[in-house]
């Protein structure tokens, strides 16, 4: 039955999905916040407001992109003002992204933003809904990550060889 059931569900998701991308349209910055940035740079924000700075790699991986890529959204990020590039000083090969104050002051204001219509939506449902909402999408961070985890190309090379061939 679950795989029937979840082939449904697969089917109503794929249904609800534009509906779905439409009211979520208060996450986007250039909304609410009336900013000229575009989500993923956004997230990018999001992500140095809960730490201090990332690496380009880190930052990369975090948003599921490449280095190319990234690099070229650091760029306009500092082309803005909204970051500051600078050198590890453990690691002077490392690259580190960091907010500019006009860069924390507006991924605090998106934030305060996307909350204020998020509560407004989360005030039309009933508390047993969201908490089964909330936790069903930390059962699939959890079963990505396990997943993500297990993938062999994300350990270093000796390892999965020595592995492999059976040696310590």
């Amino acid at each position: 039955m679950s795989r029937d059931l979840d082939r449904k569900l697969l089917e109503r998701l794929d249904e609800m999905a534009p509906a779905l991308v439409r009211s979520l349209r208060i996450l986007d910055p250039r909304g609410p916040a009336g900013l000229d940035i575009t989500l993923n740079q956004f997230l990018v924000l999001s992500l140095l407001v809960r730490k201090e700075h990332f690496g380009m790699g880190e930052l990369a991986y975090q948003l599921g992109t490449s280095s190319g890529n990234m690099t070229a959204m650091i760029d306009r990020l500092l082309k803005a003002g909204l970051v500051e590039r600078r050198r590890s000083e453990k690691d002077r090969r490392v690259v580190e992204v960091r907010l500019s104050p006009e860069g924390r002051e507006i991924a605090e204001r998106v934030r305060r933003s996307t909350q204020v219509g998020m509560l407004r939506i989360m005030k039309k449902i009933p508390d047993e809904k969201k908490v089964a909402f909330f936790d069903t999408l930390s059962a699939i961070v959890e079963v990505q990550s396990k997943a993500s985890s297990r993938q062999s190309w994300k350990k270093p090379l000796k390892k999965v060889l020595r592995k492999t061939l059976g040696k310590k």
